[in-house]
């Protein structure tokens, strides 16, 4: 019918098109007003993930009390908080969950998609003045309303920190002068080995993306004046053995008390944060670069005099930078954007943050960032745009005084 219609008389042509042409305008302006009001409708007024995420923040309430010599005592407590694509936050803080403290790089852990969370504790630092001073490390169900503890494993010393394997599968610990390896068979969790025991001390790690490297920072005692050195270790099967002490190279500076490292994604270089993590003391503190392409590794770039006080650090998952927060004194926190595609790295640019800065993490996606703040006891969070981080008028309420910090992707099943 449209084709005799069409084909009548020039007329008759131009009428059609005519006809045509304002149906496709209509269609295309039609089609932009949805799309407009598709985009409008995804705007929502609370944070969103594209993924849905499980943020796990622990608290440690003497903290407070340590900082600003506050005779009142807050509780130890765990926070989760679930974000998704389209809802609201949502967050369970249960006070009590499991002894912890503010002492220590605080890099959390969780396995099994994110469900089961190893707390390590230990009777070291101010802010234990008041709390439990065991040295264990609690397991706990996260997908329990009550944050139930599944077990709780007596630690010789200090259980200073633990991290997961990217296996997903096993946690490694550490002691002062041990390894521990567990793992999860079924919904308990078990000890399957212990390093054999080490002359020094160990106060701080790091793992491999592929699982078989780990790095780790030791000292011959335990006090703020001791030299720290850092040493390489390998992981095949479930033991864990010392390969060699990592050294610098000449004329760049030296390693004196490193702290806190981290690997970046595709395992060839390691970060390490050279002061202990405290604030407010000269000298200022400087950012170790460790090659791990070298054989053996070494430290080959430094970046000096970054701030008072380095506490811990996040690579962003492009491996293009990474962020340093900074404890440079009372009331005072900064981030520090580390450039890693430059050469030699360099510091971008530092923001404001409130105190004091402990755990950092991005999301799995790289499209935020978050970061503790442990006196205003939330999570800040940063949208990321490329080496731009800018920070949302949103922030994610957790319990007293957030000591450390995971986030990680979760499966929907």
């Amino acid at each position: 019918m449209i084709y005799e219609f069409l084909t009548n008389s020039k007329k008759t042509e131009k009428v059609n098109f005519l006809k045509l042409l304002v149906l496709i305008c209509l269609f295309i302006f039609c089609f932009a007003c949805n799309t407009k009001e598709d985009k409008k409708s995804n705007v929502y007024p609370f944070i969103t993930s594209s993924e849905p995420i499980r943020i796990v923040s622990v608290n440690d309430g003497n903290s407070i009390q340590s900082l600003w010599n506050n005779s009142r005592h807050f509780p130890n407590s765990v926070s989760v908080i679930e974000l998704s694509p389209d809802r609201p936050p949502f967050t369970k803080t249960v006070e009590n969950a499991a002894p912890n403290t503010f002492a220590g790089a605080p890099y959390g852990v969780t396995i099994s998609n994110g469900r089961y969370a190893f707390i390590p504790n230990h009777p070291f630092g101010a802010s234990n003045s008041v709390s439990d001073e065991s040295s264990i490390i609690t397991v706990v169900d996260l997908d329990t309303d009550k944050l139930s503890t599944i077990k709780t494993f007596e630690m010789p010393n200090h259980a200073w920190q633990v991290m997961s394997h990217p296996d997903d599968k096993r946690v490694i610990a550490i002691s002062d002068h041990q390894f521990h390896l567990f793992q999860m068979n079924g919904n308990q969790p078990e000890l399957i080995s212990q390093s054999e025991p080490s002359e020094l001390y160990f106060t701080s790690f790091a793992i491999s993306p592929n699982g078989t490297s780990i790095i780790a920072t030791a000292a011959e005692r335990l006090d703020y004046s001791t030299p720290v050195e850092l040493h390489l270790f390998k992981l095949s099967d479930n033991s864990i053995q010392h390969i060699t002490e990592i050294e610098i190279q000449q004329n760049i500076g030296k390693i004196d008390q490193p702290f806190a490292p981290r690997f970046s994604p595709d395992g060839k270089r390691i970060l390490v944060l050279n002061g202990l993590g405290i604030a407010g003391k000269p000298p200022l503190d400087d950012i170790l670069n460790i090659n791990m392409t070298t054989s053996p590794p070494k430290v080959t770039e430094v970046i000096k005099n970054v701030a008072q006080g380095l506490e811990s650090l996040a690579f962003h998952p492009s491996g293009r930078f990474a962020v340093v927060t900074c404890i440079d004194g009372p009331y005072i926190g900064h981030l520090a954007l580390v450039d890693l595609t430059s050469s030699p790295m360099r510091i971008l640019n530092y923001q404001t943050v409130e105190f004091v800065p402990q755990g950092i993490e991005f999301s799995p996606d790289g499209k935020m960032l978050f970061v503790q703040s442990t006196t205003a006891s939330h999570l800040s969070v940063y949208e990321v745009d490329g080496f731009n981080i800018n920070k949302s008028p949103y922030i994610l309420k957790t319990g007293e005084g957030p000591a450390s910090l995971t986030v990680i992707k979760r499966n929907q099943n």
